[in-house]
């Protein structure tokens, strides 16, 4: 049996889109992914990036145009496999005419989990996270944060290996992101295996152990959070440049420079580069303000990678024009 929960190979999505005029849209493309016991794998990408026709792909809702996939080392619609995951979709709606504790009895019953057990689980769970006082109210009236705390409460209910979670922590405040937060990393101590796909960087950031980032249906970057946010190390240099003849050497030179108020900032990893920034700007008659090492946030990485990404193939496409 295969040591990882989660492996794909050259997992590729083909959709179909037109009614005369046929336009073959690639979703994803041969997209390699192991995700190992007890981890917390985050899936990154801008909207549109194939995101979610990953996670439906793991799920067993569509099928592969080519690849492969495994879960605990079977076909994700086999049905021991269902047994072991617990899922939470980007797009949900309940029976507004119910109550969570019905609600999530009726998942109970599907999941075939004794009636003993589901009434202690359900309790537990509404507990966990704060839905037990509004157990008699009906689910029309929740609010959005609710909806999404009892999108979890069902995720877990038959205590799954493998967490999927598409967008977890859209709809949430503070207080309730840092809620779900403790609960994620709590459930990876227990050794249950999160797969989660966000928006909200600053969250992965906290709770992640390996990330992928996927643009344009290709897997970009992969690894250690920790090795790709710290092979962004470098330098951040800020300066006041009035006349702009510092500014115009340094686009010259390739240096990407943004403002910032009355300020002008750049970023860069190499030293060498950095000594030669600050030689141009006070060559040119500019003030520096700050000279700092520090290490890129997961965001500012994010937006990196995949602006480089769009533009390699912008001049791609460009450069394939007649």
């Amino acid at each position: 049996m295969s040591d990882w929960v989660i492996e794909t190979q050259r997992l590729s999505k083909t959709f179909v889109s037109g009614r005369w005029h046929k336009r073959r849209v690639e979703a994803v493309v041969d997209v390699d992914l192991c995700v190992g016991r007890g981890e917390i794998f985050a899936f990154l990408g801008p909207n549109g990036a194939g995101k979610t026709t990953t996670i439906n792909l793991l799920m067993g809702f569509v099928y592969p145009t080519r690849g492969s996939i495994r879960l605990f080392g079977l076909p994700p619609e086999d049905h021991r496999v269902r047994q072991r995951i617990g899922y939470l979709p980007e797009q949900y709606a309940y029976y507004s005419f119910l109550t969570a504790p019905q609600l999530l009895n009726v998942f109970g019953q599907l999941f075939r989990i004794p009636r003993a057990t589901r009434r202690e689980r359900i309790e537990r769970l509404l507990r966990q996270f704060g839905l037990w006082e509004a157990r008699h109210k009906k689910i029309g009236t929740y609010s959005r944060g609710m909806r999404q705390r009892l999108g979890l409460a069902q995720a877990l209910l038959n205590e799954p290996e493998l967490l999927i979670l598409d967008e977890p922590t859209s709809g949430f405040d503070p207080l309730g992101r840092r809620r779900v937060r403790n609960i994620l990393l709590d459930l990876k101590r227990r050794g249950v295996t999160i797969f989660l796909s966000s928006h909200i960087l600053s969250e992965v950031e906290l709770i992640g152990d390996r990330v992928a980032i996927i643009h344009r249906g290709r897997i970009i970057k992969q690894g250690a959070l920790a090795d790709i946010v710290g092979a962004h190390s470098g330098y951040e240099i800020a300066f006041i440049d009035s006349s702009g003849a510092a500014i115009s050497r340094l686009e010259e030179m390739g240096v990407q420079v943004r403002s910032d108020g009355e300020e002008q900032k750049t970023f860069t990893v190499d030293e060498s580069l950095a000594q030669a920034i600050v030689d141009v700007i006070r060559a040119h008659g500019g003030r520096l303000k700050a000279f700092v090492p520090r290490t890129r946030t997961l965001e500012e990485v994010f937006l990196e990678l995949v602006g480089a990404s769009a533009q390699t193939d912008l001049d791609s496409r460009e450069g394939g024009k007649p």
